[in-house]
Formats: C-alpha cells, structure tokens, sequence
C-alpha cells in the first residue's frame, strides 16, 4: 500500500479572469505554507477511483477544522481518475484523470474549480436591506450549472433561528435594466436561506448542463431575490468600478440603480470538458428517503461521451456498519433498468456521518475517460446494488447493543421537494418504477477519449529531442557535438558520436559504438537533466532506439529516467533502466512509464552497451527523444494532446 495524496480544495487564487468580474480579497489562516489568497472550502465531496474495472474507490470529504479545506486519501498505486464536487457545495465538479502513482508517493494537490464570475470578498457588506441583486457577468461558459453566494444577513432575524427561501434565476442582457431582461431556464429556490452573526454561511443553486444556455463572451446577470413578495435581505459585497460586472440593486420601496460593487458570487458552467446532464438542484441534504432495498437505478438521458462520476445521497440503518463502511456496484445499462450493461463496472464507497446507531452521506466514485462509452441523446440507467455480505456484515453491533440483521442493502435520499428529473425515474431492485428520482448527481465527460492513458501535453521538454542541432565533425563523428546532451561512460572503449543518418543524409542521430570499430566493448552514452518540473505532475518519455544486434546476454541499449534528476552517476540506484530493443537496425520505438520527479527535476539516460569484443561491430543509435507533461486534464474537443514518437522510415 503506497500513500497516494493529501491536499486541500480551495476557491480561485487571487487573478483577474478574463471578461469577468473578479477574484480577490481573500483570507485564508491556513496552513503556514499555503498562498494567503487560498479560501479553503470544506464539505466538498472527494473520490479517487483506480482505472479498469472492479475497483473500489477511495473517499474523503474536505474537513472544516485547521487546516480548513484538507483531503486526505490512501491506497493501492496505480492510475487514478479524481472527483472534487459538493453536491450541495457551490463548486462546479473538478475532475483529474492520469494521476499515476507508485508506492510510497505523496502528492500534495491543490483543487481550484473552474467559474465565469468568483468573488468571494467578506469584509464589506450593503448597510441597508434590499429586495433583489442582480449581478452582472460575462459568461466563458456556454450553459450555468452552478452559482453560490454569501449572505450578510437573512432578512428575518439575523443570528436567530430562522430562515427565508431566495430565488435564483439567470438573465439574458436585453435593453433596459436587469430586471427587465429575459429568464433563461427556471428559477432555483434555495430554502431556508439562514445568515447572520457567527451563522455566515456559502448558499448554492444548480442547474442541469443545456438548462440555461449562455453565448461565450455575452453579457447575463444572476438574479437574488426573496420568493415572500415583502422579503428582504442583505449581501456581501466590495467596491469595484469595472463596468463589466456591476451590481444592480433593487430596494425595499422601489427604488435602484447600478452600483459600483460586486457580490460575493461563484458562477461556472460548462466549457471545461465536463456536462452534469443530471444535477443537484436544491442545496438542502438529507430529506426525504426513497426506502431500503439493495438495489436501486436512476433513468437519465446522456449529454456527454463517457461517464466521469456519480455521487448518490444515501444512508444506512441502526443495525448496519456505518456508510463509510459501506460500498455499491455501480452498473450502467442501456435504456432501462434491465439493459444491456454499458462499459466497465466499478464500486462505490460511502463516506459521510455516522453516529454510532445510525449513518448518512454520499456513495460515490469516479470512471476514466471512455471506461464507459456513451451517446448523448440516448437513455442510461446507472444502478447501485450493495455488495455487503455474510463476511462485512457479521458480528456489527452498534453503540445501542443492536445487533446486525445481515441484510445488505441502503436507503437513498429522493430529491428534494420542488425538484424534479423529466428525462428519467427510479427503480428499486430494478423493476419498480416508484414514481420519483434520487438526489443524486452524474456527470460526463463531453468529448471523446481515444487512449487517453497517453495523452500529454504538447510541450516537449528534453532541448535538442530530435538531435538536429550541433556541430557535426564529418571527417571523425566522434569529434561531433549535439546541442543540449552530455556523455557518459563506464568503459574507456566507448565512442561518442553525433552523426547524419539516412540514404538523404538530412537526419542527424546520436550514437554509440567501439572505439575500435571491431574489437570494444561498450558502456556508455548520453544524458540530459531537464528543470523546472513540479512533483505533483508525472512525465513520460519517448523516442526511438536502434542497434546493430537486438537485446541479449552481450548486447543492449538502454533509455534510463532519474526522477532524483541526477546527471553524473551512470551507476546509480535511482536510474530506472529499461533494456531494448527486440529486434535489430530498425528504429523501434520507446514509451515509458510515468515518472514523477523527487523534486523539480528529471534526468534522461541513452546507454548502449556490450560485453562482447568480437563479432559484428556494435552500435546503438537515438533518435526523436521526448519528455512530456502527462495530460491530467478532462478531453476537450482537440485531439492534439495525444502524441506517440513519430514513425520514420528506417
């Protein structure tokens, strides 16, 4: 078992983004290391799921106590896809894909969703109350899906016990003021909307991907705005004179106006390689349950490629382990509860609250791009069966002396009341349809994922891969020098060379052979160290290698990676070396595995070598030699980031 992360998740840094309104002000007491401009945010919900099917996920929710906003998640090495999400959080989901690890690892990643509008500045506030907010945005999405905002003082009695329902709504800029510009999609109602004194909470509202489409580049205000005609209420706020993002307040009597301030507001949408097609509308938790059974299913009608994670609000009873002991397979079939099953199987894990004699929360996990291929347009359902048994149920007693029924099974959350799903139901054991869907979210990856364990950025780090600059020495190539590569050996017979390859004589390669042409052994070769990497990415190298005899007892090349970034001691541990290639005088091509630097920096090794002395002379030739950034991204509508070493004819 290797360590695999530990992290925090946090809103935006401290920029401008563009055509927007604004990130900045924050405070953040955090750890001493942390960016004093992180706000950490705690309940969003974390999975990290291995690649191909039957794993179980890993989980963890981001933790409010110091340090406020922490993850911490461990298991098996491996390649990992991540989920960041609320539901009921603000945030719009964050995925990571290609997180590759190897035992022992730590990563320290920080999460930073993705918006339109984000700012979070608490210092300032509207000293009087007022009937609706609209704040204005420029939109980079092309759908909302998620809005948060903060309030100063509810409208009701402040620190006291209740609550008033505000209505969110988004609007197209039109002639006239905001309020006089057209809804797009439906108002969300976020109940009992409770603030003031030291209850100064972060209040959300969704909207399923295609819901409320927006025009990258285009004006849109998100509106505020109590469902009592006679409500009123207050909002945080900070002086601000850009015109792109104002504030349009409407007061108690009547009276409005722009003003130069911008609310504390998130707003993101798609654009970022992910749909939610089926979302969590309402932030209130924990309502009203659908009934135990150990198999329920949710109809939806797909809008992305592939599936990239599911998050069920679920619960357990008094005579059953708490949910964070609990797991579901998790199936998706097509067109109907009983379909065909679509692409790989997975497990979900609990994680949630559990009290001793009773537990709450969330199943969730993630998939890889493609692990479950789907077409949008068309209807899926996603199943949960509990996989609990005779061996994770026995012997369970809880604080209260009750003893396990030994009944596998769990009890998910309906959606809460005001929300409902057209485009599909709930099942419970597959067959019934009970009239209601889950609370629950799906979300996919919007664009195809064609090997994708193989997508990197198109960056090549190594200076001089392609070894086509140097200072070539015709007469004697082991005089010649390539730009940016340093030799090595081990053995003094050992040639350096840098040379023109081909019958065109227009490709230059690096090479290693015997000093004396016939009669040397061999070790030794090239190496370059690159900087400026970060440990919390992986690498991966490629290139092509050739030699005049195919890898044996005598005979091989090697490509070696230093992740400690060593450049001067061909002997040592840390080099991870790789022996080829199979075949002799052909290029054959070279990928290695990802590597993640100890700390900023990695070092490539090109060695040839033989023991031999005698028989046909030895050489080994390199050529196209890339180090690249691993793509820990979502796919987006260009294919580019996938790259392989270049064919070349030989």
């Amino acid at each position: 078992m290797g360590r695999v992360w530990t992290a925090r998740v946090h809103k935006a840094a401290d920029t401008r983004l563009p055509n927007t309104g604004i990130v900045e002000d924050y405070f953040a007491p955090g750890r001493p290391a942390d960016d004093p401009n992180i706000l950490p945010l705690a309940n969003v919900r974390c999975f990290a799921s291995l690649d191909g099917p039957g794993s179980e996920a890993l989980a963890h929710r981001t933790w409010e106590q110091a340090p406020s906003g922490w993850y911490h998640m461990t298991g098996s090495a491996g390649r990992y896809t991540l989920l960041f999400t609320g539901p009921s959080v603000f945030v719009r989901p964050v995925v990571f894909t290609n997180i590759y690890t190897r035992p022992g690892d730590r990563i320290d990643r920080k999460v930073t969703p993705n918006c339109d509008y984000g700012v979070f500045h608490d210092r300032d506030y509207d000293d009087d109350p007022a009937a609706c907010y609209y704040q204005t945005f420029v939109a980079r999405a092309t759908s909302v899906t998620n809005v948060g905002f903060k309030v100063v003082h509810d409208g009701v009695d402040g620190a006291g016990p209740q609550g008033q329902t505000i209505l969110v709504s988004i609007h197209r800029k039109g002639p006239g003021t905001p309020d006089t510009w057209d809804q797009l999609g439906p108002a969300v109602p976020v109940p009992n909307v409770d603030s003031g004194g030291a209850k100064n909470y972060e209040w959300s509202a969704a909207w399923n991907s295609g819901e409320v489409l927006l025009t990258p580049g285009q004006t849109y205000a998100v509106a505020l705005k109590p469902e009592s005609p006679d409500g009123k209420f207050q909002m945080f706020w900070r002086p601000d004179d850009n015109k792109d993002a104002r504030c349009y307040r409407i007061g108690p009597k009547g009276e409005a106006g722009f003003v130069d301030r911008d609310l504390w507001m998130y707003v993101a949408g798609d654009g970022d390689g992910l749909v939610i097609p089926y979302n969590k509308h309402i932030q209130m938790e924990y309502g009203e349950f659908a009934g135990f059974a150990r198999k329920w299913s949710q109809t939806y009608v797909a809008r992305g490629r592939s599936l990239a994670g599911v998050v069920l609000y679920t619960a357990t009873g008094g005579s059953q382990p708490g949910i964070h002991r609990q797991r579901a397979v998790v199936r998706v079939r097509q067109a109907r509860p009983d379909g065909p099953i679509v692409g790989v199987e997975k497990i979900a894990v609990g994680n949630g609250i559990h009290t001793g004699d009773a537990s709450w929360g969330t199943f969730g996990l993630a998939f890889a791009p493609g692990e479950v291929p789907l077409v949008p347009g068309r209807t899926y359902a996603v199943e949960f069966e509990s996989i609990e048994n005779y061996a994770s149920l026995h012997g369970y007693v809880n604080i209260k002396g009750v003893v396990s029924d030994e009944k596998p099974g769990f009890n998910p959350y309906r959606q809460c009341s005001g929300e409902t799903y057209e485009g599909g139901t709930a099942y419970r054991d597959g067959k019934q349809d009970v009239g209601f869907d889950l609370d629950m979210q799906i979300i996919e990856y919007e664009h195809d994922a064609i090997n994708w364990d193989d997508a990197v950025h198109p960056e090549n780090l190594l200076e001089n891969g392609d070894a086509q600059t140097g200072t070539l020495a015709p007469d004697n190539p082991r005089n010649g020098r390539a730009d940016a590569w340093e030799p090595f050996s081990t053995d003094a017979g050992t040639a350096h060379c840098y040379v023109t390859d081909g019958a065109n004589q227009d490709n230059r390669i690096l090479r290693v052979m015997g000093d004396k042409v016939d009669r040397s052994t061999v070790d030794g070769g090239f190496v370059q160290r690159v900087e400026g990497l970060s440990h919390v990415d992986t690498y991966r190298v490629w290139g092509l290698v050739r030699s005049s005899w195919p890898v044996d007892v005598e005979h091989a090349c090697y490509v070696g990676i230093d992740p400690t970034g060593q450049d001067e001691n061909p002997s040592a541990d840390t080099i991870r070396w790789t022996p080829l290639p199979g075949v002799h005088s052909i290029f054959v091509p070279y990928t290695s595995e990802p590597v993640r630097p100890e700390t900023s920096a990695i070092s490539v090794w090109l060695r040839g070598w033989t023991k031999s002395a005698s028989g046909h002379p030895f050489k080994a030739d390199f050529d196209n030699f890339e180090l690249r950034r691993v793509d820990t991204g979502v796919p987006a509508l260009r294919a580019a980031a996938i790259r392989r070493p270049p064919d070349r004819a030989n």
